[in-house]
């Protein structure tokens, strides 16, 4: 009986330790400010204007946005989706352009298929910021997922994901 009663009050003693570890590790979740986004534009100023003119003359389809202090253009040029971020003051913050395998240059392109023979080349996102550019792509088989990225000639995998049957 004693033994008994020693190990019920022994397995209470670790449940109790356990449940108080457990609300221990709840922390409080530290709320972001909210990011106002407007979509008019007439807010954009002058500069932004002239230095998004000077960037991406072949732009059509045009849809601004202000991000807090920045402004974000959404547009078409060459046939792609594009994005890109400017400051106040109208510097580029970064360019994004959306594509197919049709959009890489060749000796990418190239790279990665000698890697990634097996794989078929699902979208293509490239990366302009700070005087960089980096490609990100994304390819598939019929067994899985599989994102890389390339810069500078150096191809790198960052995700890879088995599909669901």
């Amino acid at each position: 009986m004693k033994k008994q009663l020693i190990s019920y009050f022994c397995g209470g003693l670790v449940s109790l330790l356990s449940i108080n570890s457990s609300f221990a590790q709840n922390e409080k979740l530290k709320e972001l400010p909210p990011i106002t986004i407007s979509a008019s534009s007439s807010n954009v100023s002058a500069k932004v204007n002239k230095s998004f003119s000077q960037y991406f003359k072949e732009a059509t389809h045009l849809r601004w946005y202000q991000l807090e202090k920045n402004f974000l253009v959404k547009f078409i040029m060459n046939d792609q989706e594009n994005r890109a971020l400017f400051t106040r003051g109208g510097q580029l913050v970064y360019h994004l352009s959306y594509g197919t395998e049709a959009y890489l240059p060749a000796d990418l392109r190239k790279l990665i298929k000698s890697t990634y023979f097996d794989q078929s080349i699902t979208k293509v996102l490239k990366v302009n910021q700070d005087k960089r550019n980096i490609w990100v792509v994304s390819m598939e088989d019929e067994k899985e997922y599989v994102m890389a990225r390339v810069e500078d000639n150096e191809l790198e995998e960052t995700h890879r994901m088995l599909k669901t049957k």
